[in-house]
């Protein structure tokens, strides 16, 4: 279930508050709530799935942003790691957890690539390549 079909599931359900638009905080604790009590369905189910895996995208999305900003003011990764509290041992340790974020020469793949990277060998009118 995607975040716009979980949206349109808590309007019918009666789960979406009168009073604007609910936060995705007070989304799940309703569905938490439902849970608790036994009376979450499977559609109830993948809402709350759903939810949870739009907060992940929203976490990701500013924590990337966040980073940027960081490293484009000039801060080193170890400095980035200690101004976010973030526990890290070393600028090794930063730059490996955040450096897929920033990065803007991120690999991307057309999807006509073979576990491994390697190309699939197609025959030519000469004869099977070797």
């Amino acid at each position: 279930m995607k975040y716009e079909e979980a949206q349109r599931w808590l309007e019918q359900a009666g789960l979406a508050t009168t009073s604007g638009k609910p936060s995705i905080i007070e989304q799940l604790d309703a569905l938490k709530g439902l849970g608790k009590d036994g009376a979450l369905t499977r559609n109830g189910a993948a809402t709350w799935y759903a939810l949870v895996q739009e907060m992940r995208r929203l976490a990701d999305y500013y924590e990337r942003d966040l980073i940027r900003q960081l490293r484009k003011d000039g801060m080193t990764w170890a400095q980035v790691a200690e101004t976010v509290q973030a526990q890290l041992g070393s600028r090794q340790a930063a730059q490996g957890k955040w450096k897929r974020l920033i990065d803007p020469g991120r690999r991307t793949t057309t999807g006509d690539m073979q576990r491994g990277g390697r190309r699939k060998q197609t025959d030519s009118p000469d004869g099977p390549r070797k």
